[in-house]
């Protein structure tokens, strides 16, 4: 090793083998090296040229280190980017920019700074972890297994990698194999692991193994009291077993411990409603939108608890300030139609539900129709007058369920209302095939034989209806107008009769 030489970078142009087992922050040279330029310029391969560039990137990675440590990360982020202009395969500075990147919340970049460095430098664990903490957060589960195994491979110990391997595959949905890597961090570790245990936790009760869940987070909490999540999910265990006292005790602890933890919060919020504690959970989500303005689920769950509480107008302010923080946030424009319907304001309700209609539409198209949501746009289509869009969503809905007899009936009310009395007549006959005694399938068929001039038709099914329904009035009165306008059928036909015998 040639005498004097601090840098990483140098040292591997000489000896790749003598590149150092782990990362000085941001790559620094020791100060007292920094003037020994006869002992590069005395290797023949490293040009002048190249020995004032990694001076210069070296200078940069130390104004970015001492940018970092006080805390002025847009200046260090500049600095690391210059130093990395000159030499961009060093992983230790990339390894540094992902942290700035990161701590500044931009994770998608710091993902491609860590992963990078992570390939550069397959054997430093907490690079490689850092990549896979990264990917974790972004949602994607394979590419974090994916970084996981590459640390077990060196680590096979390391507890947070372990951890983690488990919470993966729980995100995936793959609980047998998450079962499969806790047991097999139980026996890779000399003692059971508190991480590993609160992360199978989310499997047990994900399953509706609650009393596994309760178990196994009663032995994180003795082993590491102040582990995070574990307050929360030991809550989440016993309000799924009806212990709801006990566990707004642990949320509400969490929550006074650290007033700023919107997880609890979310949670506290959730319990104190479920326990009918409306007004507190309404000051509980207001508290998690003071730190977090564009929180969507919480303003979601706000506006749906105000209405809830009988406050449309105030429900109806948060839902439009959700539409302005997402335009095609899922649902809004049908909550909004349905707020506005209760307020009296028709016209506005018809322009959100027509919204809401195209977006169901484009959704029929790329995802497929969703039956609950199809069925409740439609009935507020139909308050609003718009019988043919509500036709559209109905025939959707009528392909997934084409025998379930709420969907037969609101598609046969979507043709009556839209004009197509053929199309609804027959979907009431497949209604009544089903259940002879469907009340209001005998009701529309006698009054679209009615309005048909149908009188006989129209009669039978009236008579049907009444020997089922003895005391329903709308038969009655469709009974009593049969009567009047077959009569007044049969006086104009007499009146035209005299006219005639007279010309």
């Amino acid at each position: 090793m040639k005498e004097g030489v601090e840098c990483s970078f140098l040292r591997a142009l000489y000896d790749p083998s003598d590149a150092p087992g782990h990362y000085a922050p941001f790559g620094r040279i020791d100060p007292s090296q920094r003037g020994r330029q006869p002992t590069l310029l005395s290797i023949p391969h490293v040009g002048k040229a190249l020995m004032t560039d990694w001076f210069d990137a070296e200078n940069h990675a130390t104004r970015a280190f001492e940018m970092f440590e006080r805390g002025r990360w847009a200046e260090a982020e500049m600095e690391l980017r210059k130093a990395l202009a000159f030499h961009p395969d060093q992983p230790e500075w990339l390894y540094h920019l992902g942290i700035v990147l990161e701590s500044s919340g931009r994770d998608l970049q710091a993902k491609a700074m860590f992963e990078q460095a992570a390939e550069l430098s397959p054997d430093q664990v907490d690079v490689v972890v850092s990549a896979a903490i990264v990917c974790a957060r972004l949602g994607e589960s394979e590419r974090s297994l994916h970084w996981l195994d590459r640390v077990l491979a060196i680590d096979p110990t390391n507890e947070e990698a372990l951890a983690r391997r488990i919470e993966m595959l729980v995100v995936q949905g793959r609980h047998e194999e998450a079962e499969t890597a806790f047991y097999l961090a139980e026996m890779a570790m000399e003692s059971s692991s508190p991480m590993c245990l609160l992360e199978i936790s989310v499997s047990l009760i994900a399953r509706g193994q609650y009393r596994k869940a309760g178990w196994c987070l009663r032995e994180a909490m003795k082993m590491e009291p102040g582990l995070p999540r574990i307050r929360l999910r030991l809550a989440e265990v016993h309000a799924s077993t009806g212990r709801l006292d006990r566990a707004l005790q642990l949320c509400g602890r969490e929550v006074r411990e650290d007033p700023g933890n919107i997880d609890a919060l979310s949670l506290y919020a959730e319990l104190l409603e479920t326990s009918g504690r409306h007004t507190e959970a309404v000051e509980t989500l207001r508290r998690i939108l003071d730190f977090e303005p564009a929180d969507l689920p919480a303003r979601q769950s706000l506006a749906r608890l105000l209405k809830r509480m009988g406050h449309p107008q105030r429900s109806l302010v948060e839902w439009q300030i959700l539409r302005k923080l997402d335009a095609n946030h899922h649902g809004v424009d049908i909550e909004i139609g349905e707020v506005l319907m209760q307020l009296g304001r028709f016209a506005e309700a018809r322009a959100s539900l027509l919204q809401a209609h195209e977006q169901s539409c484009d959704q029929l198209e790329h995802l497929g129709p969703d039956q609950v949501e199809l069925i409740r746009l439609s009935r507020m289509l139909l308050d609003v007058h718009l019988p043919e869009e509500a036709v559209v969503l109905m025939e959707a809905a009528y392909e997934v369920a084409p025998d379930d007899p709420e969907t037969l009936r609101l598609l046969a009310l979507a043709r009556y209302n839209s004009g197509d009395i053929r199309g609804g007549v027959t979907i009431s006959r497949r209604i009544i095939r089903m259940d002879p005694g469907c009340r209001l399938s005998m009701h529309n068929l006698a009054l679209a034989a009615l309005q048909r001039g149908r009188f006989g038709i129209s009669w039978e099914w009236v008579r049907r209806g009444l020997r089922r329904h003895p005391g329903d009035e709308s038969l009655r009165r469709i009974r009593l107008r049969i009567l009047f306008d077959a009569t007044a059928g049969r006086f104009h036909k007499w009146l035209e009769g005299c006219l005639t015998e007279k010309a």
